[in-house]
C-alpha cells in the first residue's frame, strides 16, 4: 500500500471495548443474520434486480463517490460517514457529510487514529454536517451553527460486531444482502472503510468497500477497494440501523 494515503485504524481491543459496549450499537442478534443457506439465491436476486449498494452509488455518483481523508490518520471518521451517506441515499436523500466534522468532534480536532465503533458514537450524539459546512479538519468549524445543523442528521442504532472474524463475516454479507453500507475496521490494511457490496460468494468471498482516498483506480473501479479471500473479512464491524430522516 502507497505511503502517501492516509488510513488510521487502531485495532480495536475487545477485551477493552467488548460487542456492545455501545448502548447505542447492540450487539447483533443472532435471528438478524441471514442463514448462509440463502446467501448465494439473494445475491444472485440482488445483482439481476441491480439493487446492490454498488448500484445505488453508480445512479448517485455525485453524492457517493469516493471522498479524500489525504494523509490525516482518520479513516474510521470516513468509514462511518460514508455509512450513513449510503443509508441517506437508500431513503432517496443523498447528501455529501462531512468526515473531518466526525472525526473533529469524535476526537478533540486531533489528527489521531482510531476504530470504526469511535466515530459511530458521534454519529449518534452529534450527527453529520453536509460537507459545505466544513471542508477541511480544523477546529474553526465547531460552531453552534453547525451542531445544530448536524443535530437534524444522526445515526441512532447501529448494530455491533465482535471479536469473531467468522461472525463479522456473516454480519457483513447479512448486511450487504439487505443493502446496508456496515462499517469495516481491517487490521491487515490498518484501515477502516465503508462496505459497498459483495460481489462474489464463490470460489471466493469478494467485496468492495468505498475507499478514503478519492477516485483512484489502483486498488478497483472507481475510488472502490477490493478485497478477496480472508482479506475480506473484517476484524471490526458496525452496522447502521436506525437513520433520522432529514427535516
Amino acid at each position: 500500500m502507497a505511503d502517501e494515503f492516509g488510513r488510521g485504524l487502531i485495532p480495536r481491543d475487545y477485551s477493552a471495548f467488548p460487542s456492545g459496549y455501545l448502548s447505542c450499537a447492540p450487539s447483533a442478534p443472532n435471528d438478524w443474520i441471514i442463514p448462509e443457506t440463502e446467501w448465494d439465491e439473494r445475491l444472485k436476486e440482488q445483482q439481476a434486480n441491480k439493487a446492490s449498494l454498488l448500484d445505488l452509488r453508480e445512479d448517485n455518483y455525485e453524492f457517493l463517490k469516493s471522498l479524500n481523508q489525504t494523509n490525516h490518520l482518520l479513516c474510521w471518521g470516513f468509514s462511518t460517514t460514508k455509512s450513513a451517506m449510503y443509508e441517506y441515499a437508500v431513503m432517496g436523500t443523498p447528501i455529501v457529510l462531512s468526515p473531518w466534522f466526525t472525526a473533529g468532534m469524535a476526537n478533540g480536532w486531533r489528527n489521531v487514529g482510531g476504530w470504526g465503533a469511535q466515530s459511530l458514537l458521534e454519529m449518534r450524539n452529534t450527527g453529520g454536517v453536509p460537507m459545505e459546512a466544513c471542508p477541511e479538519f480544523s477546529s474553526r468549524y465547531a460552531t453552534a451553527e453547525n451542531k445544530a445543523l448536524a443535530a437534524k442528521r444522526k445515526v441512532i442504532e447501529w448494530y455491533d460486531g465482535s471479536e469473531s472474524r467468522d461472525r463479522n463475516r456473516a454480519l457483513m454479507i447479512s448486511a450487504f444482502l439487505i443493502s446496508k453500507s456496515p462499517t469495516l475496521d481491517f487490521n491487515h490494511l490498518s484501515h477502516s472503510m465503508a462496505g459497498c457490496c459483495l460481489n462474489k460468494l464463490k470460489p471466493n468471498l469478494e467485496i468492495y468497500c468505498d475507499n478514503s482516498w478519492s477516485a483512484i483506480d489502483q486498488y478497483g473501479p472507481k475510488g472502490l477497494y477490493k478485497l478477496s479471500g480472508s482479506k475480506a473479512i473484517p476484524d471490526g464491524i458496525v452496522i447502521p440501523r436506525v437513520i433520522q430522516p432529514v427535516s
